[in-house]
């Protein structure tokens, strides 16, 4: 618990520092992450954190932070349609790539690459931070309230712990930051807000669903070991890859 304790800590102070100063430190500290979490789940479905399907999704990552770190930014839809059509390629001309393989490097893609790279489209936005309010925010009150009044499993197949109750104090206790943070902004949209809130709430924890689900079907307890006390980056930010999208689509659609 002390290491666990001294780890979130630390790395929370860590990518606050980050997220303040912005511009291309922050962009290079998520991408850093980008790839770390590519190399993790690759070594889940691939045994290998440099397989074939490990490096296209690399490739993708530098094509995206390049991207971003210039001014080509109408570029993302190219390097998407690159990133899809080097797969299918791959697929029909090397006999060593089947169906299940593609599915996999596809899903490694959209899930790690396309969510995270969300967080630096909103480098040096006052929004960004709501993502970590919402998917660490959502987290801990549903810690805490499954822990006092958790009588009902939520999904035990996947994760034994979680509870209806610690869903709905996690659902509850974001709406209330969330409502606190959009205050704080000047931002008075209350129906959307809520609306807003909910429905982030429920992606973060589908997203902590999703990683517990993929550890599950492959028998591991963490994707790593590099945060102590935590296991690996995906055991930290598997909220935040689900909420950066929801937040991004919400900032740029509804206010």
């Amino acid at each position: 618990m002390r290491r666990r304790v001294i780890t979130g800590v630390a790395g929370g102070a860590f990518i606050a520092y980050v997220t303040y100063m912005g511009g291309t430190v922050y962009d290079f500290v998520y991408f850093g992450i980008t790839c770390i979490a590519i190399y993790e789940l690759s070594r889940v479905f691939f045994d290998d954190g440099f397989d074939y399907g490990a490096i296209v999704n690399y490739l993708f990552a530098i094509a995206l932070f390049i991207e971003k770190a210039t001014e080509y930014r109408h570029f993302f839809d190219f390097f998407l349609f690159l990133y899809i059509s080097m797969n299918f390629l791959a697929f029909v001309f090397n006999k060593k790539v089947d169906i299940k393989k593609v599915s996999e490097i596809i899903f490694i893609g959209t899930y790690v690459v396309f969510f995270m790279y969300h967080m630096m489209l909103m480098n040096g936005s006052d929004y960004v931070w709501l993502v970590y309010i919402i998917a660490f925010g959502s987290d801990t009150f549903a810690y805490f309230t499954g822990k006092m009044f958790g009588r009902h499993k939520l999904y035990p197949e996947v994760s034994p712990n979680k509870t209806i109750e610690g869903a709905l104090g996690g659902i509850i206790g974001c709406t209330i930051l969330s409502l606190i943070y959009f205050d704080y902004l000047r931002i008075n949209k209350y129906i959307y807000i809520i609306i807003f809130s909910v429905s982030a709430s429920v992606f973060s924890m589908a997203g902590d669903l999703a990683a517990s689900k993929i550890k599950r079907e492959n028998g591991i307890k963490d994707f790593g070991n590099m945060l102590p006390g935590h296991g690996g980056i995906l055991d930290r930010f598997d909220s935040v890859l689900f909420v950066a999208p929801i937040v991004y689509y919400f900032i740029q659609h509804f206010l």
